[in-house]
């Protein structure tokens, strides 16, 4: 049985929903990305935004767990101004060197997902197994719950029959 581990950075609770429900249904464990100054305040998106452009990576806790202990991480973080999170891009970078395989996905309330999905497959080396965009619409609609179970498929048909 292949082991997965759902790794979420998320400012708004968006990609942790997504986050959640996949390692429910993938039996996954899930982190967290945390980062040592949290964001908040009256300028909160435009200093991430502003942060993202710049391509930033923000100081963040220790991953509680041991990655190379899986056989798949799945990345998911929001969209911002076209790049992946700043604290995404920090961890990747941190523990790239750990990570066998990867799946991505990202929310976004406008456009930039393929740029952010791109960003996160170049910088952890990895092409990965399935990927996944998740907008507003899908978000306020519920739609995403669908395409959240159709993506954890997609991850788990790549060890159909390795571990059959």
């Amino acid at each position: 049985m292949p082991k997965f581990l759902v790794v979420t950075y998320s400012l708004t609770g968006n990609s942790l929903k997504i986050g959640t429900l996949l390692a429910e249904i993938l039996s996954a464990d899930s982190e967290e990305i945390n980062e040592i100054k949290p964001r908040g305040g009256p300028l909160c998106f435009a200093s991430s935004v502003a942060a993202s452009i710049l391509k930033m990576s923000p100081e963040i806790l220790k991953s509680s767990k041991n990655l190379t202990d899986y056989d798949v991480v799945i990345l998911g973080c929001p969209v911002w101004a076209s790049n992946m999170a700043t604290p995404m891009r920090a961890f990747i970078r941190r523990e790239n060197p750990k990570m066998k395989q990867v799946a991505l996905f990202c929310t976004l309330g406008g456009s930039g997902g393929d740029s952010c999905l791109s960003q996160m497959a170049i910088l952890s080396g990895l092409p990965p197994l399935a990927d996944l965009m998740v907008d507003k619409i899908a978000l306020d609609s519920g739609v995403w719950r669908s395409m959240t179970e159709t993506f954890a498929r997609q991850i788990q048909s790549q060890f159909v029959k390795k571990y059959a």
